[in-house]
């Protein structure tokens, strides 16, 4: 494996010639934001001062959404296209230290026709979003790994008839989805545990109709496991081979790692995990330089981060064959 000092090195010249791009946006950022503000503070404060505070008001609304149009067009952009190049020059580069067969894609993802067939979630988005795609194989494990961004549209009436829509998070992070080497017979889920922790005994009965279509609630011996997860699955057999002991040791650490509402699935001969992740995944901050080394370290780190699940399970042992 390459070292990334030989990695940095080779990129200097490119985030060399980025530097001037994010320097530009920050610069009419500051511009934009002053002509917003400066303007929108005027026509407040006449507004408290003068009896013509109902038309100050309109018109400070006016301007602040006229103004905050501008600034996405102008410096927004400015600042989207440094990052979208920045990803381009800099992440194809650190997966191959990682594995040369990785590849990237900063505008594909995985789709929500895909998201949704996982069955991880029992709502379908109506508003989706993905980007970031790393693929290709890891080691000898077959891999797509994106962040996706799913909401729900909620549209709720008050007592008057007053209809308001909002949209509610489904799920917000990253998906991953790996080869398991094993054809499954059947459909096994791994969700939270949120009624049994909460409820005890009588969580039981939740747990019930959590499930998916055509499961059972599996009862297993780890009393660690069945504290923080309730499995399901249409082949108690088949996902009693799958959830070894070793596996579950796996699982929980993956849960004290990356929290709570870690799910994972097993169909179609892959293993599907959607790990919660709020902040942005692999996007360069327009406030450190181009060429900050520290940055680019810590990109590889979070890439390295979400790939090491798939040794983190123990993918690439290939102790079941798809004969």
């Amino acid at each position: 494996m390459r070292l990334i000092d030989d990695i940095v090195r080779e990129l200097t010249p490119d985030l060399e010639r980025l530097e001037p791009t994010r320097l530009d946006y920050l610069k009419k950022s500051r511009i934009y934001l002053t002509v917003i503000v400066v303007p929108l503070a005027g026509l407040l404060t006449a507004a408290f001062l003068s009896p013509y505070r109902i038309p100050l008001f309109i018109g400070a609304i006016i301007w602040f959404i006229g103004a905050v149009i501008l600034y996405q067009y102008r410096a927004g952009s400015l600042g989207s296209r440094y990052v979208t190049t920045y990803k381009s020059a800099v992440i194809p580069r650190l997966l191959t230290l990682i594995d040369p067969s990785l590849r990237y894609d900063p505008a594909a993802g995985i789709d929500s026709g895909t998201f949704v067939g996982t069955e991880l979630y029992t709502t379908s988005p109506d508003r989706y979003h993905t980007e970031d795609l790393v693929h290709g194989t890891y080691g000898k494990t077959a891999l797509r790994l994106a962040e996706i961004d799913a909401e729900e549209k909620q549209t709720t009436t008050d007592s008057k008839g007053k209809t308001q829509t909002s949209y509610v998070t489904i799920f917000k992070g990253l998906l991953l989805i790996a080869d398991f080497n094993k054809h499954f017979h059947g459909r096994t889920f791994v969700f939270p545990d949120f009624a049994e922790s909460t409820f005890g005994n009588f969580g039981r009965i939740f747990q019930k109709w959590s499930g998916r279509k055509d499961t059972a609630l599996i009862r297993l011996e780890d009393p660690e496991f069945e504290n923080a997860f309730a499995v399901y699955s249409t082949d108690e057999i088949e996902a009693r081979y799958i959830l070894s002991t070793a596996l579950m040791r796996r699982l929980l650490t993956l849960r004290e790692r990356f929290g709570k509402d870690v799910r994972i699935g097993f169909k179609d001969s892959s293993i599907v995990l959607a790990v919660p992740h709020r902040t942005p995944f692999l996007a360069p901050s327009t406030k450190v330089p181009a060429d900050e080394t520290s940055q680019i370290r810590k990109m590889l780190s979070e890439v390295q981060y979400f790939l090491e699940l798939v040794e983190e399970l123990d993918l690439n042992t290939r102790i079941w064959t798809k004969d």
